[in-house]
């Protein structure tokens, strides 16, 4: 699985398996083929819809629900979880009905949309200062900007309580929605960067987490924005999922993933062209609340290394990151969302990828430059022969 594997770094390129993209799919827990130990998961995404990331694994199915706990180690630090869906996700809507963990200060749980690679993401975080509402977020490749993070309208304890969290993703706009009621929406058009002639918006093909870790062992700023640190007196801290929905944009399968043409939609690979004209569209927000709202502190970092989190948290990290069988190594750093040996990504990160860009390749760059290496050795030979 491309999230857990890196190709460089196994017994060979061919040792990952290859990307599963989206499938429209309800996933209940407690169902079969819902969730997965890693240790069980065998490459096929129609055996498990989610699997947990790290091992030893604080994650589990009970009660009809999927359950992720937060434990205290010897080292006083909080050892989470995040369980991680196994197909790729660019575009569409996702809901999940869930309850945060949150019960003290200092722990976080999640619903994440992110290529850990490149650093887009899209989320929702609830954090144990403020148990009325939860906060969202994006990020474009890893341009961390707290500043934009935006609260829900106020919600009954979301860690006593379940609700509706849905993020609606396309290449226009991201919309979040609460119980149904939209209280966001982040449009594409208003992220033009001058400067840089760029779209600063999440658009790359990612993948669908939730998770709890201890924000409260990070950075002074993580830590005052979680809420300083947890009170172990107040476990247990376990955060649950009913069921995660997942409406696809694009309808891939298990080989392809070609957006159709002329939908305004992105490519298949991480990035293509960087746009060079300025959006038509120069409002300052969107929706049901403006992007320019202020939020302080930690926030979803997509670097230091993960407490058992959703693989892009700040905080010390304790306990050993999961692989899959074909890798070589274990490792404390966050995940590898998408394989170097995929073909539907490539590695310029710094690009945009334009909804106008008319790049539908599944190709990477890499083969394509190898082919045209194959094709400049085979003339050079053929006139050195006629020579």
């Amino acid at each position: 699985m491309p999230i857990l594997c890196e190709a460089a770094n196994s017994f060979s390129p061919s040792s990952c398996w290859n990307t599963a993209h989206c499938v429209k799919n309800n996933v209940v827990f407690g169902s079969p083929n819902a969730f997965a130990q890693i240790a069980d998961y065998d490459g096929n995404p129609a055996d498990a819809a989610f699997v947990s990331q790290f091992e030893p694994s604080n994650a589990k199915v009970a009660n009809g629900e999927l359950q992720m706990t937060l434990v205290r180690q010897n080292n006083g630090v909080g050892f989470g979880a995040t369980v991680i869906g196994t197909r790729a996700f660019q575009y569409g809507t996702v809901t999940a009905v869930m309850r945060s963990g949150c019960a003290s200060g200092g722990v976080v749980s999640s619903f994440i949309i992110r290529n850990e690679k490149v650093g887009d993401e899209i989320d929702f975080e609830f954090v144990g200062a403020d148990t009325a509402t939860v906060q969202s977020n994006y990020y474009w490749r890893n341009q961390l900007d707290y500043t934009k993070m935006i609260k829900s309208p106020p919600l009954s304890d979301t860690t006593l309580n379940y609700h509706t969290y849905q993020i609606q993703w396309t290449p226009d706009q991201i919309v979040w929605l609460v119980n149904g009621n939209a209280f966001r929406t982040v449009k594409r058009s208003d992220t033009w960067d001058a400067a840089t002639n760029t779209f600063k918006y999440p658009d790359s093909e990612s993948y669908i987490s939730v998770g709890i870790w201890d924000g409260g062992s990070g950075p002074k700023g993580t830590a005052d924005w979680a809420g300083g640190a947890i009170q172990w007196n107040k476990q247990p801290f376990v955060a649950a999922v009913k069921s995660i929905t997942i409406d696809c944009y694009y309808n891939g399968n298990e080989t392809t993933y070609v957006p159709p043409g002329g939908n305004g939609g992105g490519s298949s690979s991480i990035s293509s062209s960087t746009s060079t004209s300025a959006p038509t569209s120069t409002s300052s927000g969107g929706g049901s609340s403006s992007d320019s709202g202020s939020g302080s502190g930690g926030g979803s970092s997509s670097s230091g290394s993960s407490n058992g989190s959703s693989g892009s948290k700040t905080g010390s990290s304790s306990g050993t990151k999961a692989t899959s069988s074909a890798s070589s190594r274990s490792s404390n750093s966050a995940p590898s969302s998408l394989s170097e040996s995929d073909s539907s990504v490539d590695e310029d990160s710094g690009s945009d990828s334009s909804s106008s860009s008319e790049d539908s390749s599944t190709g990477n760059g890499a083969s394509s430059l190898a082919a045209s290496f194959g094709v400049l050795a085979s003339a050079l030979l053929a006139a050195y022969a006629a020579f």
